[in-house]
Order: structure tokens, then sequence, then C-alpha cells
């Protein structure tokens, strides 16, 4: 009997142990994503200051939300190495030295990082220098789906680490001092083995990103993970799944053990209005299916937030609530103005100080005279002269290394899409290269990215296929329709190719022929017309060559037949250097806005729209077809477009 009263007696005390131990935890996710080499808030493009940008402007959203909840971990989501003339000099102009650490990294170890994720940007320069890069940092990086080769070229161990546990401590809510395990797992877009093919086949291959969580979940909770955190190098997309999605972070919401997810490679801020028509998005709580996710916009613009409420109550940590949100770097003044909430982090800003100055000496360096202006404000309405010098350029190199091959002869097609033209990145994201001496910064801003020259042979039937898969940067446009109608579409405008060689005409009143995918999705629908080759009409036996990037020719923008397949040469360039090396040649560029493509006549009067910045106002007021109505919260001038007469 008293053997009985002390186990009572003792499973008391216990129970009250364990519920005196009981407590709730915050625990807060700082996140980054899409930094593209934006390390100071410098725009090395402009080249001036910009406080709207950069890793030392987020670093000071970082320490504020550190000092907010000092239980924080901050991981980043990838799309760091490449995207900003610094990243080029990084890569080609001063190469690392031995002992020495990437300035990227640099700037991240100064954070204190905790983990991240490797994004599809980072292996534009080869595995090479992403492996040389990786000397000195001292967080881990991750990549579930992504394998190296084994000799008999199967899949073998991951190139990264798929995932790591990261052991902290934390003080609960009543101020003690807790162990939490955290697990996170990064994954990236298996479509890194088409844009970068030339760099990867025969090294590395790619799976499915969802089910590479799938798979590592049970790894993690077998370690002891408390709370499992995704960073998905992903877009969010409401499409069903197909397996090997390019923006899949929106599938992994429904997967068990899956606590949070960051997400970036879209350029976008989730939460936020981009997402208005999400389904299963809580736009208020920054939740999809309930789950926190969060995306932090691009350069530097956002810091990601995510909070999460832990519950030991069961004797082992479980979420039992979360949100998130996209704090931005930068707030409107009152002058209109776009300023930086908080200063810039010393620490960064001084560490990169070499960096920067190299950089700087880089981009300044003269290489031509620009006799006018070269710019993209009107070239979503048909204007050509910026896209016109980069499709010389790449026409010219073309003729060169054809020569002796079997290919010389045949017509040369040369492709090349604005890639700065307002849109996500907001109204300053235009190239605007001015009359004057041109610089390699110059270059920079009419070629954006450091893509492989590539030249693929397709027949003149298939040209005509991918200017319909092109022309899907339009909005169908009813004539008859009451109320406005946005003329441009939420397909990226780096998609929208415009083919130098051709003249042809786009009807927007017909329905696109292509979606998102390669298929053709309204067989009865045409939109381009009149397509003549030197005065002639196009010969659909004819075959033809297209000078492109290696992201095209290899599926990026999903054309039909651009998955290597129809490669016919892949130059040992830059689309970047070619246009540079060409300028030099040049010397004197002269602008030339001889039409490509135009509208056809759109009848009736309907009320069709676009969104300018507002640095185009006198170009664009050469433009009678547009008429400015008002300016958004964002902004953009609206204008509005007569397309009566098709003619600017």
């Amino acid at each position: 009997m008293r053997l009985s009263r002390l186990a009572v007696l003792a499973a008391l005390l216990l129970a009250g142990t364990a519920a005196v131990q009981a407590a709730e935890l915050k625990l807060r996710i700082l996140a980054t994503t899409d930094i593209h080499m934006n390390l100071v808030d410098f725009d090395f493009v402009r080249d001036k200051p910009d406080e709207t940008i950069g890793l030392n402007r987020t670093a000071a959203l970082i320490e504020e939300a550190r000092k907010e909840n000092p239980n924080a971990i901050l991981v980043d989501d990838g799309d760091l190495l490449q995207g900003s003339p610094m990243g080029d000099v990084v890569a080609r102009e001063r190469p690392l030295k031995e002992g020495e650490v990437h300035p990227a990294y640099l700037a991240m170890d100064l954070l204190k990082y905790d983990a991240a994720a490797i994004g599809n940007h980072e292996f534009n320069y080869g595995l090479d220098l992403l492996e040389r890069a990786q000397i000195g940092r001292s967080f881990p990086i991750l990549a579930a789906n992504a394998y190296r080769l084994k000799p008999d070229g199967t899949p073998g161990e991951t190139l990264f680490p798929a995932s790591v546990v990261l052991e902290r401590s934390f003080k609960d809510e009543t101020g003690a001092e807790r162990a939490v395990k955290i697990g996170i797992v990064g994954v990236l877009p298996p479509q890194i083995m088409n844009w970068d093919k030339d760099k990867l086949e025969g090294k590395i291959t790619t799976g499915d990103a969802v089910e590479a969580v799938q798979r590592e979940i049970p790894k993690l909770k077998a370690e002891g993970a408390d709370v499992i955190v995704v960073l998905a190098h992903a877009g969010i997309s409401a499409a069903p799944r197909e397996g090997g999605d390019e923006n899949f972070s929106g599938y992994l919401s429904t997967i068990d053990g899956v606590d949070a997810v960051v997400t970036g490679h879209s350029h976008r801020v989730f939460p936020g209005k981009d997402y208005e028509s999400l389904p299963n998005a809580d736009l208020a709580k920054g939740t999809i299916d309930g789950k926190p996710y969060v995306m932090a916009g691009s350069f530097g613009s956002h810091l990601g937030v995510i909070d999460l409420t832990l519950d030991d109550a069961s004797g082992k940590w479980k979420v039992t609530a979360g949100r998130a949100e996209a704090r931005p770097v930068a707030a409107k003044g009152d002058d209109g103005d776009m300023h930086a909430r908080l200063p810039a982090d010393a620490r960064i800003t001084d560490a990169l100080k070499d960096w920067t100055e190299a950089t700087l000496a880089y981009i300044r360096a003269p290489i031509g005279e620009a006799k006018g202006p070269f710019n993209t404000y009107l070239t979503l309405m048909g204007n050509t002269e910026a896209l016109r010098l980069v499709a010389d350029a790449q026409s010219a190199y073309a003729e060169k290394i054809v020569k002796g091959t079997p290919y010389e002869g045949l017509p040369i097609l040369s492709a090349i899409a604005p890639f700065r033209v307002g849109g996500r990145p907001g109204p300053d994201y235009y190239t605007d290269v001015k009359a004057g001496p041109v610089a390699i910064k110059d270059a920079a801003d009419l070629y954006f990215y450091p893509n492989m020259l590539t030249i693929v042979k397709l027949k003149g039937s298939e040209v005509r296929e991918y200017l319909e898969k092109s022309s899907r940067l339009f909005n169908q446009i009813d004539p008859a329709k009451a109320g406005p109608q946005p003329l441009i579409s939420n397909m990226p405008a780096y998609n929208f190719d415009v083919l130098f060689g051709l003249t042809y005409t786009i009807d927007v009143t017909q329905p696109s022929r292509y979606g998102r995918s390669p298929a053709v999705e309204n067989p009865d629908a045409r939109r381009i017309s009149d397509v003549l080759y030197k005065g002639q009409p196009l010969d659909d036996n004819q075959d033809y060559l297209i000078v492109t990037n290696n992201y095209r020719s290899n599926g990026g923008g999903e054309f039909p037949r651009m998955d290597g397949s129809a490669i016919a040469l892949v130059a040992p360039e830059t689309n970047r250097d070619v246009l540079i090396d060409y300028i030099r040649s040049t010397k004197d560029l002269v602008p030339d806005n001889t039409p490509v493509w135009s509208f056809k006549p759109v009848p009736g009067a309907p009320d069709i729209r676009v969104e300018i910045g507002p640095a185009g106002a006198a170009v664009v007021a050469t433009d009678k077809r547009l008429t400015k109505l008002e300016s958004t919260e964002t902004g953009f001038d609206v204008y509005k477009v007569d397309l009566s007469g098709a003619a600017p």
C-alpha cells in the first residue's frame, strides 16, 4: 500500500514538472532572396546610388527584426552570385585570390546567415566558379534535387547537402533557455539543366523538387527536427502540378511535416497584391493552406519575416501558429520618391569597398560613342533602337562563326528580348543609354544577363510558331468591351523575343496561340501575319539561323523547338561580351528605329492601357498613340493606347 502511494506521488510530481516546463516559444525566420549580387546600395548599371536595393540596406531590417525577437535564424533562397556587374567582375575580371572569400559570402557571414539555398543563376558562370565561391563561407548551402553524375551517368550524391538540422538555444515565453532543432531543406528549379545545359551536361543532373522535399522530411524528423523549413527557389503557381515544375513552391503547402516555406525566383512579393487571386492564400496572415510563406522581392528590396509559435505541451515542440510578411527596404517619402527606411549597414559597405571600387572601374571604362539615345520606354510599343544594337552585334558575330560550317550562307535572324522594361521591378527599371560616351555599364544595361550566345536552326514554319509564342506578351483585346483593358500580360518581357531580319504584324484582337507550355493551346488562333524576309514572304520550307542565347535555346520561356535539339552552334562568348566587342569596333553608335513589328489596327475604340515609368515621359510624348491618364501608387504613369491606326 505504501509503495502504491509513493508511485502515485511520484507520478503527480512528474506531471507537475511537465506542466511547469510546458511553454510557448516564438521562433522567427528571416529570409532574403534573389539578391543577384546587389550587395551594396548602388545601381552599377545606372552608375548611381540606389537606397531601395542592396544587401547592406536589407541588413538594417535584419538587425531590426532580430531586436524585436532574438529567437531568429537568417536564411537566403538563392540567385545570389549573378545579376549585377559586380558578379561579372568576380567571375571574369578580378578572380578570387587564394584564401579570399567571395564578396557575397563575406557579406552574408558578417550578417551571420544560418543557411542558404542554391538558385538557378548560381550556375550561370559554370560549376568551377560556383564551387570555388564556396571556399571560406561559414554556413551550409543546400540543394536537395541537384545531383552529381556517377561514372555510369546515373545520379549520385547531391551537389550540395540536401538538408541540415540547426540546433539552437532560444528563450521561451517564460524566459527559460530551450533547445530547438530546425530542419532546413533547399530545392531549385530542375530546368537548370536546360538553361545552363552547356555548362552542366555530363556533370550533374536534377530531379523533381517536390519529391526531393518529401524524401527529406522523414530524414529530418529522424534527426530530431522540431520545425521544418523549405527554401524553395521557385515561384508560386496555381496551375496543376505536372512534375518537374519550374514554379513548384505552392505545391509544398500540403506536404505533411512542412512548417514554413521561403520562396523566390519570380522577383515578386508574398504576401502581396501579385497574389490576390491565389487560391487558398490568406494575404493578411501570409499563408497558403494555413502554412506561412514569404517571398522577399529581389535585389535586397525586402526582408521576409516568418513568425512561428511553438508549443511543447505534448513533450515535443510543435508549430501551433504561423504568419508571414515581407518588409520593404524603402517607402515613398513626402517628395514622392522612394527612400530607405533605415541607414545602410556600414559593416557590409566597408567590407566590400575594394570590390565596389573594382566594379566602378570596370563599368566606367569607355568603349564607344552613342550619337543618340538608346532606351526601352517604348520597346513594347514597337520601338527598336535599343534592341537593334544588340541584334546587330549578334548578327555580325554569327556571320563570322558560321563561315566554313555547313550553315554558311543560310539566312540569319537575330533574336533579342527587352530585359528592362518596368514591370515587376518597378518604374525605374528601363534601359536608358544617353547620347555621349558609352561604357561597359551601358552594355550591361543593354544586355543584362551573362548568357552564352547560341545559334539555332529552324524552318520558316517553325519561325512563325516562334513569333506566335513571343506574342503571348500581349493580352487579347476585345474591341467591343467596355472598360480598361491592359495591353501587356504578366508574361516576363525577357521572353518577348523580337526577330531582327524580319518584318511582321501582331493582331492583339486574336487569342494567343500558345499558353505557357511549348504546346499549342489555341489551334485556330494566329496573331502573326505579313511575315517578310528581305521584302519577300517568309519561306516555310527554308532553313533559317536564329542567333539567341543558351537560356532560350535550351528551353527558357518554353518556346516550341527550343529544347536544345535545334542548336546548331554554341559560341565561346557571352552575348554581352559580343556586344561590348561590337561597340568597340563600331565606335560611333547611331540609333536606328526602323520597325521590325507593328500592331495590326484594332477596330472600334477600346480603352487599351499600358504603364510606363515617368522617366520616359519625354520619349512617350513622341508616340501619338499614347495619352496619359494618371499615375499609380507604384510610381508608373498610365497611358491610354490608340491602336486604330497601328503605326506610332
